[in-house]
């Protein structure tokens, strides 16, 4: 992840026009906005914010192009976005974010994102690939729902007479997960791949239909529910390295993987029971509508307090299911953008100004957007980046004319010479391979048998290994090792592969050798040939023929002429013999040729059949491929959720084994407590038993001593009953507390 910078919420408000039933009840406009400046003021109260719509405001036309067009710039450069509607009910946010689009209406924001969002990915498909999905869902009583998954139902017997939509069911219910680097999900929504407007919009279009609407006294089409419409942008693009020294694009040097998210929120509206008049269900959707709220109103407060900033305070995201899909858009990486709607009416002057109130808290929020950017391509743009200055430091140190340069330049040249030769040596090999080839057609089937075997040793091979894995369960195979076997796997595949590529390239070069030419024009060149050659034989024998006549004809004449004229003719016959014999010669080997050329035809139609069977397993080596792939995924998902589920045990068990320890030091205590108040009581008793004997000593004496007998001995047997009294007393006590002390 790059560094986030700062960036603030911006907030809009969009006032709508008086409609028909306040202009009936009468009622007049208490919002009015300053002349040429972004500022709003209702009755006392003076509020600033980045762009003002409507009723005396910017003209709701331009709402897109200034609040929403800059997010969707981001969304191709990796940024998160979202856009969020908040206001009274009633007050025109659906109809602001185009959410109740129906028949193509392309009223809205939304409409609006999905035409930009396709111009541009038009303009960019050339140079980066891309990938949209599409969700839709909506908060209806606290409860998060499906609505591209939602089945709808036959009216029900409600007081107003609207349908009600369940869940399909059996369907699990959808859960909001935090992954580990703090991203907000939903497990069980549909996910929807489009790769046209039109299927978007049909998207938009069923989710319209699909979501919970109600009739109030203030709205006869009240949403109520929450609706978060997520266009999800994933784009791959080359990178291209520049070349410091020459200021030049070099090869590519790697791909970007983006991912970012387009949030469209279109809140149900904050309403009062004595205005809509609701009750019933209306009354608990009214009740579960505000509590969400109140939970957005209290996070905006925390986050956009500055004082409550820098203490580092709690932000209640938890408080409610709204507030915890929204926890990225409003203090996390996202750039966000809300519009706060608002009446002009003045019955609902109350609800406008809390609106507003609502919204400049907004206003000083603190956003970290990212760029969301895979973390391999991360680190290698960053290596890219610091290859680049390293280049560029290096050539300001050496100069444009240093020694780096010229041996660029040098390894530049060598390279493209290593290249033609490599050229050249494979054109060599592919035509010393024709010529075996059609030489030797029995080992040729041989080869073709061995490769044959070859693939089927494979295809055995790989059955046997994937019997080895699907014997072994996920539980009884070791992480590592099952890793490490994948890899291995995956390589044994590859290097297949790349063979069957060269054995696919090489056979398709050797077709293009022998098929190089055209087959039927060189038979009929070789055809035509051949004929003129048999003509030409014609007449050279005929010729002959006429000089063999001439000499026989000639017979008659002098011997010294006629033997002159022999001479002649035989040296002529002898010309036209060795003729006769270049073209029976030249025939033989235009023959040869026809039958060369067949043999070569043939041996075109078994490379094709081979190119065929390679092309055939090279698919089938792909899909086992793509399929162990998945299989290694499902696997690897499942033993990081076993460990996800181990690691919760653990904090389990770590927090029982806390609790355990602080009982054993309170138990420690108590017992350290007993022991000494046990100490106590036997020192007591001691005391008390030396206490005893002491007084048995001075009955004694008295019994002895020089006391009158009867009024001594009445005192001291009383003295020595009371002391005798008190001291069982005593040590009945102490027994009973050393017996309960013994016990505990």
């Amino acid at each position: 992840m790059e560094a986030a910078e700062n960036c603030s919420v911006k907030v809009a408000v969009h006032i709508r026009p008086l409609i028909g039933d306040e202009r009936t009840q009468g009622c007049k406009e208490c919002v009015s906005v300053t002349s040429g400046k972004p500022q709003v003021q209702i009755g006392t109260h003076s509020f600033t914010f980045d762009h003002v719509y409507g009723n005396g405001g910017s003209p709701s036309s331009s709402m897109f192009e200034e609040c929403v067009a800059p997010l969707v710039d981001g969304l191709f450069q990796g940024y998160n976005a979202t856009v969020l509607a908040y206001g009274q009910t009633g007050s025109g946010k659906t109809y602001t974010m185009g959410t109740a689009m129906k028949d193509g209406c392309q009223t809205g924001l939304i409409p609006q994102v999905m035409n930009a969002l396709f111009k541009k990915i038009e303009t960019l498909k050339h140079q980066t690939e891309f990938q949209l999905h599409v969700s839709f869902i909506e908060i209806l009583k606290e409860e998060v729902r499906d609505l591209l998954d939602f089945e709808p139902v036959s009216k029900s017997a409600s007081p107003n007479g609207n349908a009600v939509r369940v869940a399909v069911p059996g369907k699990p219910p959808i859960q909001i997960r935090e992954s580990s680097n703090g991203v907000i999900t939903l497990a069980g929504t549909t996910d929807v791949a489009v790769s046209t407007l039109e299927e978007m919009a049909t998207c938009l279009e069923q989710g319209s239909i699909n979501r919970a609407t109600g009739s109030t006294n203030m709205n006869n089409q009240s949403s109520r529910s929450h609706a978060i419409f997520t266009i999800t942008l994933e784009q791959m693009r080359k990178i291209q390295s520049v070349s410091v020294v020459n200021e030049s694009l070099d090869e590519d040097m790697g791909e970007e993987y983006l991912c970012a998210k387009l949030h469209l929120v279109d809140l149900a509206g904050s309403e009062r029971a004595k205005r809509t008049g609701s009750d019933g269900v209306r009354l608990k959707e009214g009740i579960h509508i505000n509590r969400g709220l109140l939970a957005l109103g209290n996070v905006i407060s925390a986050l956009g307090d500055e004082k409550k900033r820098k203490e580092g305070v709690h932000v209640p995201y938890r408080d409610s299911k709204l507030t915890r899909l929204l926890q990225d858009s409003l203090g996390g990486n996202s750039k966000t953008a809300m519009i706060a709607c608002i009446s002009p009416a003045d019955i609902n002057a109350e609800e406008s100004l809390n609106t507003l109130k609502y919204a400049n808290r907004a206003r000083n929020i603190q956003n970290k957007p990212v760029v969301n950017r895979d973390l391999i391509s991360n680190e290698m743009q960053k290596m890219r980046q610091q290859l680049q200055s390293l280049q560029a430091e290096l050539c300001a140190r050496g100069g444009p004319n240093s020694d780096v340069q010229n041996l660029k330049e040098k390894i530049a040249w060598l390279e493209a010479t290593n290249e033609d030769l490599r050229r050249e040596l494979h054109e060599y090999r592919s035509r010393r391979a024709v010529v075996e080839y059609c030489e030797s057609d029995s080992q040729e089937f041989i080869k073709s048998d061995g490769h044959k075997r070859g693939f089927q040793s494979i295809d055995s091979s790989d059955y046997q290994m994937d019997e080895v894995l699907s014997d072994g369960s996920p539980g009884e195979i070791d992480e590592v090792a099952k890793e490490l076997e994948h890899a291995l796997w995956r390589n044994t595949m590859d290097r297949e592969l790349n063979e069957l590529n060269k054995r696919l390239e090489q056979k398709e070069t050797e077709m293009k050798l022998v098929g190089g030419a055209d087959t039927e024009a060189l038979k009929q060149h070789y055809q035509k040939k051949i004929m003129d050659l048999e003509e030409e034989k014609r007449m050279v024998q005929k010729e002959r023929d006429n000089l063999l006549a001439a000499v026989g004809n000639r017979s008659a004449n002098s011997d010294g002429q006629m033997q002159k004229t022999q001479e002649i003719n035989v040296q002529k016959l002898k010309t036209l013999e060795a003729q006769i014999s270049d073209l029976k010669k030249k025939q033989e080997n235009q023959v040869e040729l026809l039958k060369q050329k067949q043999r070569s035809d043939e041996a075109a139609k078994r490379l094709q059949s081979e190119i065929q069977y390679i092309k055939a397993q090279k698919v089938q080596l792909q899909h086992k491929i793509k399929q162990e792939a998945e299989q290694f995924r499902q696997w690897k998902a499942s033993r990081e959720k076993e460990l996800l589920q181990l690691k919760k045990e653990g904090r389990r068990n770590e927090y029982e084994r806390h609790k355990l320890e602080a009982l054993n030091q309170r138990q420690k205590l108590v017992l350290q407590r007993k022991t000494e108040e046990a100490a106590m009581a036997t020192k007591r008793l001691k005391e008390l038993l030396e206490a005893r004997k002491s007084s048995a000593r001075d009955s004694s004496v008295n019994h002895n001593g020089h006391m009158p007998n009867g009024q001594g001995n009445e005192k001291s047997l009383q003295k020595w009953l009371d002391h005798e009294l008190e001291v069982m007393v005593n040590v009945r006590e102490v027994r009973f507390e050393y017996e309960k002390q013994t016990q505990v």
